[in-house]
């Protein structure tokens, strides 16, 4: 991941990607992909401009793309909770949160306002062939890209 450094007096870093917004997909998608699905595996892609996550499963229940953010419907309530229970590094991710999973249903709120204030994109999800999620997290753009 690229970092955009301006200096204004002091150094002002910018990172391409929102880390609690890609810290919240990837646990989204440990935790809510389909296990069910023989060798299947959540795969990121990282380009210049996104970073794309693949979880494998569909939208569990009656949710869909334009709910996810107002409903919670874990898939694996097993793993959601010992992840909820796992202890987590203070300092990591620029966070204060205490466990992996601080704040369960709150995940792709996190998502949507943390990559908005850095990229200034809404991410998007996409569901391919009803049997796996796409999100897409959009990359803030270079001082010398903004105009």
């Amino acid at each position: 991941m690229r970092v955009y450094a301006i200096k204004a007096p002091n150094r002002i870093e910018t990172p391409q990607f929102s880390m609690k917004a890609v810290f919240e997909a990837i646990v989204n998608a440990v935790v809510h992909r389909d296990y069910s699905i023989y060798g299947s595996k959540i795969r990121l892609h990282l380009f210049t401009d996104r970073l794309e996550i693949f979880s494998p499963g569909s939208i569990p229940n009656t949710m869909t793309i334009d709910s996810l953010s107002e409903r919670q419907s874990p898939r694996n309530e097993l793993l959601s909770s010992l992840l909820a229970r796992c202890p987590m590094n203070v300092n990591a991710i620029g966070s204060h949160r205490s466990f992996i999973m601080d704040i369960r249903g709150e995940g792709v709120s996190i998502i949507i306002t943390e990559s908005e204030k850095v990229s200034g994109r809404k991410p998007e999800y996409l569901l391919l062939d009803d049997a796996e999620l796409k999100l897409t997290i959009y990359a803030a753009k270079s001082h010398h890209e903004k105009g």
